[in-house]
């Protein structure tokens, strides 16, 4: 009989655990789908019954190794928790090594223990297996009170443990921290992992997700929790609902006075059209060439005024401002992409631009309207990004790093602006069939679609907005598995230069 728990804390490796609350197997089932260390089923805290643990310890025993945190530390809620099929417990709020041979003495079959023999999978071959068992069982005391770091390593001590688990939250509460941690509670941590490799145990703990859990195996942990069935499902659906919602406030629309930057073609020219459509008074339409944006000032010239802008130079930036001082919507459209990788020209010239007008030209902007906009009311600022500010795409690797850098100037302009009222919102659209992406073979939203995602989002008062089905695709990935999305990314390589 074999415990890939224990073969892998002997050789000293680190189990990544999912746990589980909810009492459902179907989630059990799904969280181990493609296999997993082990799952822990939590019946001190969690919404487990007897048919339920067994239909679920059922479905996942191929793919992880079941383990459960007992109700208590009572002879019966341990040989219960066993008896399901589990190769393993975590009893909760041991304290003392008196408790902890108790424990181990309710979890190991005679002459080692006391157990009983029974339950369904524990007997289905009894002569075969039950002999071998106690050297399969994984017994962890879980230290969740001040006495029980203050008797680590006694507990620590006693033979048939195999792990001091670390509950946090209950330790923090125990230790007069919650709800913050501090030096304290990691100190007390930190001493009981020290207790537990001195006698040659090995350590784990819960933690909230696998960033984490990579973090404290780097420091010696050797069980940490990659994941938690109710954060899985509650975390995520708050979130969503919240970035769903519409979010009250002023009507940032409706006669309002707006200037869009960067409307010699593409997004630029859609996005006036729709801020008259959706009620805007007045535009500056600004451009480097102003004879590029005759025929659209020429559509609504009694509300439309052309500026000449170009965002990297600062006399014209300036000279905006001082022009438009009743300006109430400012739409940061002007960008550049060169499509070069990064290392598609011996120099970093393109880079150097791409950061120059996507990131320094916005903030110029920003900057410079600041005070107008806090004298109008606060009013709104919009900063065209796109999906590779979150993601970079190697074919055009200089253009992400620099949507990046404006997607961060984003956030941090919304936190500064918050207190003057100004509503900051992220565009964050896919490829746009513009002459930017001429080259770009993927499918295309076109530009009308991001203007009328821009009205919809102000509408709503959105702090970002993720228009057509690539950038809502992909931004769902990212909130998923990042880490996979990148990787699809960056099979989208350059060709080879000969």
């Amino acid at each position: 009989m074999k415990n890939p728990v224990l073969d892998k804390l002997r050789a000293g490796g680190c189990v990544g655990a999912m746990w589980t609350t909810l009492g459902a197997p179907v989630v059990a089932e799904l969280m181990v789908e493609e296999g997993a260390d082990a799952i822990v089923f939590d019946m001190q805290h969690g919404l487990w019954t007897i048919p339920t643990l067994q239909a679920a310890i059922g479905v996942v025993r191929e793919k992880a190794v079941p383990l459960i945190r007992t109700q208590d530390d009572s002879y019966f809620a341990i040989g219960a928790a066993l008896d399901s099929g589990a190769l393993g417990i975590i009893v909760p709020v041991v304290a003392t090594a008196e408790q902890a041979a108790r424990i181990v003495q309710a979890a190991k079959y005679p002459p080692i223990g006391k157990r009983s023999s029974g339950g369904i999978r524990s007997v289905i071959d009894a002569k075969a297996v039950v002999p071998k068992t106690n050297n399969a069982i994984f017994v962890a005391a879980m230290i969740e009170t001040e006495l029980g770091v203050a008797n680590a390593a006694a507990i620590a001590a006693v033979p048939g443990i195999d792990m001091l688990f670390i509950g946090p939250f209950d330790l923090s509460l125990s230790l007069g921290t919650f709800p913050d941690f501090g030096p304290k509670h990691e100190a007390a941590m930190q001493m009981v992992k020290a207790a537990a490799h001195k006698a040659g145990k090995s350590c784990g703990l819960f933690t909230i997700g696998e960033t984490m859990a990579a973090d404290r195996r780097r420091q010696g942990f050797q069980m940490a929790v990659l994941a938690y069935d109710q954060d899985l499902i509650q975390t995520a659906s708050k979130a969503r609902l919240r970035r769903f919602a519409d979010q009250p406030g002023k009507d940032l629309l409706t006669g309002a006075v707006a200037l869009v930057t960067g409307c010699n073609r593409g997004i630029g020219p859609e996005t006036v059209r729709a801020l008259l459509k959706a009620g805007a008074k007045k535009i500056y339409v600004g451009a480097r060439k102003l004879n590029g944006i005759k025929a659209l000032v020429a559509q609504a010239p009694d509300k439309l005024v052309p500026v000449e802008l170009d965002v990297t130079k600062p006399d014209q930036v300036a000279a905006a401002a001082k022009l438009a001082k009743d300006v109430t919507l400012l739409v940061n459209n002007g960008g550049v992409n060169f499509n070069t990788p990064l290392f598609a020209i011996e120099s970093s010239d393109n880079a150097r631009r791409e950061m120059e007008v996507n990131y320094f030209g916005t903030l110029a902007m920003c900057r410079a309207f600041q005070p107008v906009l806090k004298a109008n009311g606060g009013g709104a600022i919009v900063n065209m990004l796109s999906i590779l500010s979150l993601v970079n795409l190697p074919l055009m690797g200089s253009l992400c790093a620099s949507k990046a850098a404006l997607w961060s100037l984003t956030q941090a302009l919304r936190a500064e602006l918050k207190a003057q009222g100004t509503h900051v919102m992220g565009v964050l659209p896919g490829a746009v069939d513009t002459d930017m992406t001429a080259g770009v073979n993927v499918p295309k939203v076109q530009p009308g679609v991001i203007a009328d995602a821009i009205v919809q989002g102000l509408k709503s008062r959105a702090d970002e907005i993720y228009p057509g089905d690539m950038a809502a695709g992909v931004a769902f990935g990212l909130g998923v598995d990042p880490k996979a999305v990148e990787r699809e990314f960056a099979n989208y390589l350059p060709a080879a230069r000969v």
